[in-house]
């Protein structure tokens, strides 16, 4: 029985490309001369968006040439910035077939394609050598990941020794049920979270040693409320991420934020070195 199947599932939208492209022409947006900045509502699936992705990056201090591992890439947003303003040589992996897919072609369209690079795979099933990467970066992801004991070992494997590990995350705040249905997840049938304390616990055991965590929760909230009132009151914007949330996308961001203010779940964002001899 593949697991893996009713995930992918969820995020697969059908001819996601074409409704990009299409979204773009609305937009008044010719495709061939398209920019991250036309992108911005759209290319990265996770709460706040290319702001906390640039707030994380700048955590970093990257240098040009650095090597990084996006693990569930989705349509490569991060990659693309990443590969943009400082850089990186970015390599994405993600399950989902349709959005690797639309990150090579979103890369071709701005031009990024020579600094990043899609895979379509399997996080838990790694194809890549050990100690292969600078940087391995993963936001949003973990959620729909059973197995995470072995999730963050294969990660800390691809990973150099005294490289870094950064995440930007949902996680339980106890044992009460979410609302859903959510971004991630229809039901809890592919929603698979743990609380921040057994996250340090798998981080320490996989030799990953965090450095810093930062409670993003309060900004996050702050964030959907904007969103879902100008959704309100204007109506869905022609580039956005209800593209890849389907006609259910208000509904999601709604619980998302409902859970969020009901402490069922937190938001949190963290950065941890490899030990040596891991």
């Amino acid at each position: 029985m593949n697991t893996l199947a009713p995930v992918e599932a969820h995020y697969t939208r059908g001819h996601l490309m074409q409704a990009i492209l299409a979204a773009l022409e609305n937009a008044g947006i010719n495709p061939e001369q398209v920019t991250r900045k036309d992108l911005a509502g759209l290319d990265e699936f996770h709460v706040r968006g290319q702001e906390v992705s640039q707030e994380l990056a700048a955590s970093l201090l990257l240098q040009p040439g650095t090597q990084v591992l996006d693990a569930g890439c989705g349509l490569g947003g991060p990659a693309r910035m990443l590969a943009d303003e400082y850089g990186c040589l970015v390599t994405g992996i993600d399950l989902t077939a349709e959005y690797i897919e639309s990150a090579k072609k979103l890369s071709e369209l701005t031009g990024l394609n020579n600094r990043t690079q899609f895979v379509h795979g399997d996080v838990l099933q790694l194809p890549f050598p050990s100690d292969s990467f600078d940087v391995v970066w993963t936001q949003h992801v973990q959620m729909n990941v059973a197995a995470k004991e072995k999730f963050y070992a294969g990660l800390a494997r691809v990973l150099k020794p005294g490289g870094r590990f950064v995440y930007y995350d949902i996680f339980s705040a106890g044992p009460s049920s979410l609302h859903f249905p959510v971004p991630w997840a229809d039901d809890a049938s592919i929603s698979h979270l743990i609380t921040t304390k057994s996250l340090g616990s798998l981080l320490h055991a996989a030799g990953l040693e965090q450095t810093g965590t930062t409670d993003q929760t309060e900004k996050g909230i702050a964030f959907l409320e904007k969103v879902l009132m100008r959704f309100r009151s204007q109506g869905l914007p022609p580039i956005g991420l209800h593209l890849l949330m389907g006609s259910k996308a208000l509904e999601k961001l709604e619980n998302l934020l409902r859970n969020l203010r009901e402490k069922k779940i937190v938001l949190e964002s963290g950065i941890c070195i490899k030990r040596t001899g891991i």
